[in-house]
């Protein structure tokens, strides 16, 4: 009897903090997400159609583990680890660019992406070192150094070149010098320096495409933009001018979409993902398969249910103790929030093409298991405070 009374409070101790209705709803996201990749991927390999599924759940399998891993491992400890973690990414994304190997990139070595891994390590060690050096951030000679510990790396990511995951590093930063209580003039001058310099992008792009009704035919010689990223950029405009290369995606992925209408044509019924009419739709347009097989109210589901997840995450940023965890729960939000925002809106047409994932349901392992691994730091960060320790 006693023994049983005892092994009920170790339960209850060891689960104590946990926020169980965000597990659930990342539960939720996790198996909608293996019945999508079912379908969006059983033609992609005609030898082998539950090849991309079977690994889509394995790695999920292990990102699992991995969560419950760090739900009893104290988040502080990697404080310690933060110096030794930024050090050696800068390594691996430096090996990246010299023996990487890619389709038209550098972007994996030893059979994962650097780029996925540093997301996460850079997070945790940019808040510790926001942690340290809060109480110098009102002086803009401090922050724009702070803003140097992410932009390096930044660098690295965008000559691979990745343009996409490169902007991710970049939001994760202004919303976690924000958070920190960086110098908000400062903040606002970079903000606005960055809209002039999208602006100058897409105007650039309008003198040199004719109004945006030609294609380009070479790079940009001003711009630090290769010719295909200079080109997502003006389809997104106007997907019309290059409907058979470059807008092919784009153009594709919106018919499928509104094809799709209220409820959609059907589980594994969709004309363009079955028909292999709209191409990388395990992968860049793996939402275009919700939206044409599962209608609009399925995909709005899944939307409300990422919406939900990052709510209830900033809430647990909010309940934090210590400025460390709250930058730790900050990035991690912004960093997924921004990879719903664009991926969607590229489906849909109204964000420009730039190969970033769908968290969770996009097919690849590293970037599977990082964003699992993400959220489950966010659980261990609220379950530490919650307990107090």
């Amino acid at each position: 009897m006693r023994l049983g009374i005892n092994v009920h409070r170790d339960i209850k101790h060891n689960t104590a903090g946990i926020d169980w209705i965000s597990i659930g709803l990342f539960f939720v996201l996790l198996l909608i997400s293996i019945f999508i990749m079912n379908s969006a991927s059983s033609n992609v390999l005609e030898s082998d159609p539950n090849y991309y599924v079977v690994r889509h759940a394995g790695f999920m399998l292990f990102g699992a583990i991995l969560i419950v891993g760090l739900l009893f491992v104290d988040y502080n400890r990697f404080k310690e680890l933060s110096s030794i973690g930024s050090i050696g990414i800068i390594v691996l994304l430096v090996l990246v660019l010299i023996i990487g190997t890619g389709d038209g990139s550098k972007r994996w070595l030893f059979g994962f992406q650097p780029s996925e891994l540093a997301k996460l390590v850079l997070i945790v060690a940019y808040a510790a070192y926001l942690e340290r050096n809060r109480h110098k951030l009102q002086d803009p000679k401090e922050v724009l150094k702070a803003m140097a510990f992410i932009l390096g790396p930044m660098l690295l990511i965008f000559i691979e070149p990745d343009l996409g995951t490169s902007l991710v590093f970049f939001f994760f930063m202004m919303m976690m010098l924000f958070v920190a209580g960086a110098n908000r003039k400062l903040l606002l001058l970079i903000t606005l320096v960055i809209i002039l310099l999208i602006g100058l992008v897409f105007g650039s792009l309008y003198a040199y495409t004719d109004g945006f009704t030609v294609p380009l035919e070479e790079d940009i010689p001003f711009l630090p933009l290769h010719y295909y990223q200079l080109m997502r950029l003006a389809i997104f405009i106007n997907p019309q001018m290059d409907p058979l290369n470059t807008g092919y995606h784009v153009i594709q992925s919106k018919i499928a979409i509104g094809s799709g209408g209220l409820f959609g044509q059907g589980y594994g019924n969709g004309s363009q993902i079955q028909g292999n009419f709209l191409p990388a739709h395990h992968t860049d347009f793996i939402f275009s398969v919700i939206g044409e097989e599962m209608g609009f109210f399925f995909s709005a589901l899944v939307l409300i249910l990422y919406m939900l997840l990052i709510l209830r995450m900033i809430k647990m940023g909010m309940e934090a103790k210590t400025l460390f965890g709250t930058l730790i729960i900050t990035g991690i939000c912004s960093m997924l929030a921004f990879q719903v925002l664009v991926n969607v809106g590229m489906a849909v047409g109204i964000m420009p093409i730039t190969g970033l994932p769908l968290p969770f349901f996009t097919y690849g392992g590293t970037n599977l298991l990082i964003n699992m691994m993400a959220v489950g730091l966010v659980f261990s960060v609220h379950r530490r405070e919650q307990q107090g320790y």
